[in-house]
């Protein structure tokens, strides 16, 4: 028995382990986290190899110890038995080693086995804690194995889609337009070198539209309304978009500053949805080819979630559908200019009707209002039916933002005239004759007053160039100034403002372009107007002042209708005759049909 607790004691000694030492941190290169992969598999089979055999020498001392104590019972019983005990004393007499003897002995081998046995039973539970220890650092090994295999992957196709997104040769920009398209393409190019540093591939959109079901490593995005968002993902803090949409991004970066539009279709057309159709064009995507269709037909997304590669459908319910662009991230959108076909990268601070995503399934949105640069025609010809011109000439602009459209851009929160997006340069004229004021507050740059009396004033904002002095008195449709985008803008346009006693009011109606809702009061609170017949009469009671020393005295009236005093009510006063005479100019006549000389109705132009 000694000696086998010998031998236990020098296996049990062989077996003994040094702790383990943790697995090194994955190196980046790929064949170094192989390496170390291998290794820690090494060190776990290593360690499994001596549990299994701590596990068999712990078999055999629990074996032996159980014998030992099982003979130690068997003859601790013996001396305990009279007849035992009778005999055990005759044969010691003889000289014989005594029962009690063995069963002294044995008791200590017993006692001897079951150390060694709990001994051995203690070393098993170390290195079974050694070997699960051992397997984890060989799981993160492989798990950072596979990371630097997807770092390697996903930075090679960063390398190759940055390589991709750049101006191409006949890129043409300066100034400040060239500055925001390169920051921009700067800030692409970092947000592909994120996807790198996150070890990510991005995707199919096939593959993230379910959110409940994405590929492995990615989680599910919310939008501001805290819904899961399809079409995106994210890894850790990065929002991962589809491999379509960073194609699509990229396409349009290629079409930046070209001074010719791509293919065989017209600047409009371009701007009105073909910019974007081209950029997403691929062989399993092809979203329809004008503005109206892609904010029909595509699936819509909360503006406040716009995600680069979204489509981007600008213009108001007021002004109608203007161009459709892709947003490139940071609060930016390529969008091509209507009138030369140029793209460019514009800030999103306009008015938007809606952002879509392409390939998450179709969109049941209502049909686009009409109107706008995208829209149904807003004029025919260059007369209008209000009491003012166009700032522009008909063809060389389209509409962008309304009246009192809601926005951040704004100070007062809300749009507070009508914008003409024009090419910069474009002439710029007065839409009725007045006295000019010229000012250069920050917001609008250059600006141009035209005060038309009665209480009635136009502001030009945004300009690129003055061509009025203060003090100038001009003639409808003279030339005040040229396009720009100075000041807050997020391009180029005139700001068109028509005031009434300091108020802003809808350009719209006014120009003709719209039916409008009431204007105030006209004259000492007492009626309300359409907007566009009050400032018709408020410009015919300025002559009528003029002419005859006193404003127009008005008894009633509502809408686009009047009953006048002052003399005006009795036929063949001075005052009646000069009404008959010059209120047609201003929109305003008597009608025939009636006998009433103190009545006057306004019909436009």
């Amino acid at each position: 028995m000694v000696r086998r607790l010998g031998a236990a004691l020098a296996v049990l000694a062989a077996l003994t382990l040094a702790p383990l030492s943790p697995a090194t941190a994955a190196p980046v290169h790929r064949a170094a986290a192989q390496d170390a992969v291998d290794a820690a598999r090494a060190a776990y089979d290593d360690a499994r190899a001596r549990v299994t055999t701590l596990s068999e020498q712990s078999e055999r001392v629990t074996a032996t110890a159980e014998t030992a104590e099982a003979e130690a019972t068997r003859l601790r019983e013996r001396v305990g038995d009279d007849d035992g005990g009778l005999t055990d004393a005759i044969g010691a007499l003889l000289g014989h080693t005594s029962d009690l003897d063995r069963a002294a002995e044995a008791a200590a081998d017993a006692e001897s086995a079951r150390a060694l046995a709990d001994m051995v039973q203690a070393a098993l539970a170390d290195q079974i804690a050694a070997a699960e220890q051992a397997r984890q650092a060989w799981e993160r090994a492989e798990r950072r194995r596979v990371r630097a295999e997807a770092a390697f992957t996903a930075g090679e196709y960063a390398d190759a889609a940055i390589r991709r997104a750049h101006f191409l040769p006949a890129y043409d920009a300066t100034g400040a337009e060239d500055r925001r398209n390169q920051r921009a393409l700067r800030a692409w190019h970092d947000y592909l070198r994120g996807l790198a540093r996150a070890a990510v591939v991005p995707p199919a959109v096939a593959d993230l539209a379910d959110p409940t079901h994405l590929p492995r490593g990615l989680r599910p995005a919310r939008d501001a309304r805290n819904d899961l968002a399809p079409g995106i993902a994210t890894a850790g803090p990065t929002t991962v978009v589809s491999a379509e949409a960073v194609r699509a991004v990229t396409e349009a970066f290629r079409r930046v500053g070209l001074p010719e539009v791509p293919g065989a279709i017209a600047p409009s057309a371009y701007a009105c949805g073909g910019l974007v159709a081209g950029a997403w064009a691929g062989p399993e995507l092809a979203p329809p080819a004008d503005a109206a269709g892609q904010y029909r037909e595509l699936r819509g997304v909360p503006t406040s979630s716009v995600q680069p590669g979204d489509v981007v459908v600008l213009g108001s319910r007021r002004a109608g559908l203007a161009e459709t662009g892709v947003y490139v991230g940071g609060h930016q959108v390529v969008l091509a200019d209507p009138a030369t076909g140029v793209a460019a990268v514009r800030p999103l601070t306009g008015d938007v009707l809606g952002v879509r995503r392409v390939g998450i399934g179709a969109g049941r949105h209502a049909p686009a209002p009409a109107g706008g640069g995208c829209g149904a025609a807003i004029a025919t010809d260059t007369a209008t039916s209000g009491p003012f011109g166009f700032p522009v000439a008909l063809g060389s602009y389209h509409l962008t933002a309304g009246f009192g459209d809601a926005g951040s851009r704004w100070s007062s929160g809300e749009h507070t005239g009508l914008d003409f997006a024009a090419p910069v340069g474009t002439p710029v004229v007065a839409v009725g004759a007045g006295t000019v004021t010229v000012e250069h507050p920050a917001w609008a740059g250059n600006l141009v007053r035209i005060d038309h009396g009665g209480g009635v004033e136009t502001l030009y904002a945004h300009l690129s160039r003055v061509d009025v002095t203060d003090g100038q008195a001009v003639a409808a449709g003279e030339q005040v100034g040229l396009v720009g985008e100075e000041g807050n803008t997020s391009g180029p346009h005139v700001h068109l403002e028509v005031r009434l006693d300091g108020a802003p009011y809808d350009p719209a109606p006014v120009l003709g372009i719209t039916a409008g809702p009431p204007c105030p009061a006209t004259v000492d609170g007492l009626v309300l107007l359409r907007c566009d017949a009050a400032v018709a009469f408020r410009l015919l009671g300025a002559e009528y002042a003029a002419q005859l020393g006193t404003p127009p005295c008005v008894v009633q009236g509502d809408d686009v209708a009047l009953d006048l005093c002052g003399g005006a009510e009795r036929a063949g006063s001075a005052e009646s005759a000069w009404l008959l005479a010059h209120a047609p100019a201003y929109g305003w006549a008597h009608p025939a049909t009636r006998a009433e000389p103190w009545h006057f109705e306004y019909s436009g132009g």
